[in-house]
């Protein structure tokens, strides 16, 4: 349905884009630059949608460095613009993301309450019912021992990211991470008996999975979050 959603925001923007153009009301311009300027224009209303600041800062910003001459901005393009939008996502994400973690977590387990029942990113080991792991341009890499899972959470801006869950348990049979990343590249090691359900909404990214997953009636681990300029890859071990 998410996905519906972003492919006809961008046939919609294409389509009007088509016509405005053909009707002289803007600048002549190739073929290239009218797609990536409707692909950038769709990808802007996605991420608003769904909060993700590298997807709209960035698409703002190849916008501005495909049409810097009409806009004069020829002396900030390229770098200068790129630089910005970076820091921008840096500083958006820093301001933000407490306030969406605990938005979230309420709103997924706010029964338990946001200071009790949680165990931060401390060490290479974490444990827990609830886990938050967290990387901003760096690498991390975390090893999953709960005995018994329910809930995780992963914000990952321009990191590589390695999470190990073959030693943590599900007893009740299902459990969630839920992950928000922009410009990352995220590896899950999952067991082999556990089956992974993908709800993610991705933005210019993907997941793929390695090896065997498994059949019929099994643990089941629940993808779930915003993934913008990202890859995931999970692996069955």
């Amino acid at each position: 349905m998410k996905k519906n959603y972003f492919w006809g925001i961008f046939l919609i923007l294409a389509a009007a884009y088509l016509i405005i153009s053909r009707l002289g009301f803007l600048p002549a311009t190739g073929v290239f630059n009218v797609l990536a300027t409707i692909a950038c224009i769709a990808l802007f209303v996605h991420s608003v949608l769904h909060l993700s600041f590298g997807g709209m800062l960035f698409p703002l910003a190849f916008i501005g460095i495909l049409y810097d001459e009409q806009l004069g901005i020829t002396a900030i393009t390229p770098w200068t613009i790129l630089l910005a939008a970076l820091l921008g996502t840096i500083g958006l994400n820093m301001v933000f993301s407490k306030q969406k973690w605990k938005k979230k977590w309420k709103k997924n387990h706010g029964k338990y309450g946001i200071e009790q029942d949680k165990h931060f990113d401390k060490g290479e080991k974490i444990e827990g019912e609830y886990v938050y792991m967290k990387s901003s341009f760096g690498s991390l890499l975390r090893y999953v021992t709960s005995e018994d899972l329910k809930y995780a959470e992963l914000e990952a801006n321009f990191s590589g990211v390695k999470i190990y869950f073959d030693n943590a348990k599900i007893p009740s049979g299902n459990a969630t991470l839920n992950i928000d990343i922009n410009f990352s590249g995220v590896e899950l090691y999952i067991p082999a008996e556990w089956k992974v359900i993908n709800h993610l909404d991705c933005s210019v990214g993907g997941i793929s999975e390695k090896g065997k997953a498994p059949a019929g009636e099994t643990i089941t681990l629940t993808l779930d979050g915003d993934v913008s300029f990202s890859g995931i890859t999970v692996y069955y071990v």
